[in-house]
């Protein structure tokens, strides 16, 4: 077993042009029941990140259960702190455990170096499962992002990004970004991403940073680097968890019930660059189907991971 511890986004003058539906995310729902299986859990190298708690932690044991070659959990906790959790997942499978903190884009690219370590052999499934509530206020991380816009979308581009190389290398690979129904709701507002104008709120805060994610999915299911790996997104359900309470006041299904989604999308053949909506294709916040705002955001984004991602604005 191996453990590892560990500029703001601008805006554009730019519009975005009325909305064209031409991007890759399918906009057709289709019978699950339908679909054939693809993915074998079983022999696979998994990460998976935000593991240690919540829907996380119900997908980290699931996934253990099913026997994959190895499972790469991440949390933002030293192990001692979660050893229980990587005891019992070690019960079942090979089981690795990396920390890095989401608040830190450098401790982010960090962890993408420290997994590329774990899995030589490449890695067949991300699971882009790590995620905080927007806090009461706003509030900026050390980087001079807005903290839910970082660890919800920031940070998941810069792990996905310089581990892309390694999923789906030479046989069928999955890139799984766990998003949340709120992006229906949400607004991108390209000239303020970070809500350094007025109108943020916790919940707002965090629909915008998932359909950021959402967006930036099908882009990238767009430009994907082979044919051989996959992303998509999904909303695993209203589950009863510490994120979810700490901005609305409902209840909701089991972490177990979102583990389940999880899996079956793992397992399942689909569209490169679909939504689910817990096990059923659906169509995505129309604005993340529009080409125009999928490179506007690329490009803020760009320019926002600069110091962590130099290449990406070569």
């Amino acid at each position: 077993m191996r453990a590892t511890s560990t500029s703001s986004v601008t805006g554009s003058t730019r519009t975005p042009t009325m909305l064209s539906l031409s991007s890759s995310c399918p906009t057709v729902t289709s019978d699950v029941g339908q679909r054939e299986a693809l993915m074998q859990v079983g022999g696979s190298t998994i990460l998976l990140t935000g593991a240690t708690s919540g829907i996380g932690r119900a997908t980290a044991l699931s996934i253990a259960a099913a026997g994959p070659q190895r499972l790469v959990v991440h949390g933002p906790q030293d192990e001692s702190e979660v050893a229980g959790l990587v005891g019992e997942l070690s019960e079942r499978t090979d089981v690795v455990y990396l920390r890095a903190d989401y608040d830190d884009l450098a401790d982010v690219a960090r962890l993408a170096d420290d997994a590329r370590a774990a899995c030589p052999g490449g890695i067949d499934v991300l699971i882009n499962n790590a995620a905080r509530p927007g806090p009461p206020a706003r509030t900026l991380t050390g980087d001079g992002h807005e903290a839910t816009l970082q660890v919800n979308y920031l940070a998941p581009v810069v792990l996905t990004t310089l581990l892309l190389d390694t999923v789906g290398a030479g046989r069928p690979g999955r890139i799984v970004n766990v998003a949340s129904a709120t992006h229906y709701s949400a607004s991108l507002r390209l000239d303020d991403l970070t809500w350094a104008g007025n109108g943020y709120s916790p919940a707002a805060a965090y629909a915008r940073s998932k359909l950021a994610l959402v967006t930036w999915t099908c882009r990238l299911a767009t430009h994907r680097p082979r044919d051989t790996v996959d992303i998509v997104s999904i909303h695993p359900g209203v589950i009863a968890t510490g994120l979810l309470h700490a901005m609305f006041s409902a209840g909701g299904d089991s972490p177990e019930h979102a583990a389940a989604n999880l899996l079956d999308v793992v397992r399942r053949d689909h569209d490169n660059g679909t939504y689910y909506d817990e096990r059923r294709p659906a169509t995505p916040n129309p604005v993340a189907l529009d080409p125009v705002t999928e490179e506007l955001l690329e490009e803020l984004t760009q320019q926002a991971l600069a110091p962590v991602l130099p290449a990406a604005t070569a």
